[in-house]
């Protein structure tokens, strides 16, 4: 399972004077913690000021002489400008779970969620396994729910991009809240015991002061 780190901070305009972005990847300094270089990761930032987090997922990219490890975190530009332009509703759960998602008129594919929320989850799928936008989907969980029967979550789907789909719940589908509720219980487990850290008040960010430039090597 990829390593849980999770900053608080007050804004998304904040936390880009934190980020170093190249190519669209962005850099990210995240003290008191060791990893080794290439190491999987998931960011979890908080914005205080909004009740709104993002989820960046990268690599242990190196590690200082002096402590600390630099996350090399992909599309976190993309992400950030599209949480700053189209804010979220119901909070997201970063997540690595293994579902069996099977959509309408195509064969059942083994799969891991990106995240989870109660109105939906993004979850690692092609394309052409999803079929078109609006298509009937189902999750179905490796376990079984109160009454024995399996746990199974539907919904439909709203996106393919990248190698990524994504699909809103079934309002009032009784039968696969169930499903839904134990997908969130379980992601949020997964994030037990993960560091957290708050942007200090003296940051000089605080005092509109720009962060020296710094020099990325590879």
């Amino acid at each position: 399972m990829a390593l849980r780190l999770r900053y608080e901070i007050d804004s998304p305009r904040r936390v880009r004077e934190h980020l170093h972005f190249v190519d669209g990847a962005g850099y990210f300094f995240f003290p008191g913690v060791t990893a080794a270089k290439g190491t999987l990761a998931v960011l979890e930032i908080d914005f205080t000021q909004t009740d709104q987090s993002a989820h960046l997922r990268g690599t242990v990219w190196t590690n200082p002489s002096g402590g600390g490890i630099w996350l090399e975190l992909l599309e976190a530009e993309r992400c950030l400008e599209k949480l700053e332009t189209t804010p979220r509703g119901a909070r997201r759960i970063a997540t690595d779970q293994l579902v069996l998602a099977e959509a309408a008129g195509f064969a059942a594919v083994l799969c891991r969620l990106r995240d989870v929320s109660a109105g939906g989850a993004r979850l690692r799928l092609e394309a052409n396994d999803a079929g078109p936008n609006g298509s009937r989907i189902r999750l179905v969980l490796p376990e079984a729910g109160p009454t024995g029967l399996q746990l199974e979550a539907c919904g439909h789907l709203v996106w393919t991009r990248g190698g990524e789909a994504g699909i809103e719940w079934r309002r009032g589908d009784l039968s696969s809240r169930a499903a839904v509720l134990r997908l969130v219980q379980l992601a949020d487990e997964e994030w037990e015991g993960a560091r957290t850290l708050a942007h200090p008040p003296t940051c000089r960010c605080m005092k509109d002061q720009k962060p020296p430039p710094v020099l990325l090597l590879g």
